[in-house]
């Protein structure tokens, strides 16, 4: 039985790894401290969207995250450049980014 329990509390701990080596924990959606901004997550790739303008994609990316660190490279639609940034997942429910340039912003998990 102790073995049994062992055994499946190491499958537990593997799967955890495995889901956050491929984004598990970021994967859902996030928003800015305005509303203005809500970007998804899923699976490695992300999209933003602008809530004032109906729910226009500006973004579409992807993700990697490394321990509490998460990356992000994505394409601003609106501009037509790559951008880039690193993240600081400070908790289950907010990440802080800093932009390869512009301002650093900060993004919540919405319910």
């Amino acid at each position: 039985m102790r073995i049994l329990v062992l055994a499946a509390a190491m499958a537990v701990t593997l799967a955890a790894c495995q889901s956050t080596r491929l984004g598990g924990g970021i994967d859902g959606t996030w928003t800015s401290p305005d509303g203005v901004l809500v970007s998804t997550f899923t699976r490695g790739s992300f999209t933003s969207r602008v809530t004032t303008t109906g729910e226009t994609v500006v973004e579409d990316g992807r993700y990697s995250r490394t321990g509490d660190r998460l990356t992000l490279a994505w394409t601003s639609l609106i501009a037509n450049q790559q951008r880039a940034a690193e993240c600081i997942v400070s908790s289950p429910t907010v990440m802080t980014c800093t932009p390869s340039q512009g301002d650093p912003f900060t993004l919540t998990r919405s319910a």
